[in-house]
């Protein structure tokens, strides 16, 4: 880990990305295929991959994606939209799984005021009040130790401080 005080600016593999839209043309090009046969069908495929494949595109562009660990707290960047949280707001870090893909969760502290509802039901899918969208070419249970290890570390030095 980090010493404190060191800023920290972890990005996604562009190898997922580059995949994701390998995937996406993979499909579009059989949506293109089967456009006679099952009209409804090849568009919805059409329309849906290409989607992916200008999402992931989009995510492969410098500055659209990131996760900056401070002493603060943390920045996700995620299709060049920012999300700040401080690390006064953080009870805890930890992962869950979705299908394949393990995830890094996270829950605010008691007393949090911000989108109840929407923390309800993060928490009834995953477990976690808020997620990262990545794990930025970590695997999650490394990233959440990591952040899990910042927290604790900005706890301790505010302990310090007051």
């Amino acid at each position: 880990m980090s010493g404190a005080g060191a800023v920290e600016t972890l990005r996604p593999s562009p190898v997922k990305w580059l995949a994701m839209v390998a995937i996406s043309v993979a499909f579009v090009w059989i949506g293109l295929v089967l456009r006679a046969q099952e009209p409804l069908v090849a568009w919805a495929c059409i329309v849906f991959f290409g989607l992916c494949g200008a999402i992931g595109l989009l995510n492969l562009l410098p500055g659209a994606s990131r996760l900056l660990l401070d002493d603060d707290g943390f920045e996700i960047v995620s299709l060049f939209r920012r999300s700040r949280m401080r690390w006064s707001d953080i009870a805890r870090f930890g992962t869950y799984r979705v299908g394949a893909n393990v995830m890094v969760g996270f829950d605010f502290v008691d007393g949090y005021r911000g989108s109840d509802r929407l923390r309800r039901v993060n928490h009834s899918l995953s477990g976690f009040q808020g997620a990262l969208p990545d794990t930025y070419g970590l695997k999650a249970g490394e990233l959440a130790a990591r952040m899990e290890a910042r927290l604790v570390a900005w706890r301790q030095g505010s302990a310090a401080r007051n």
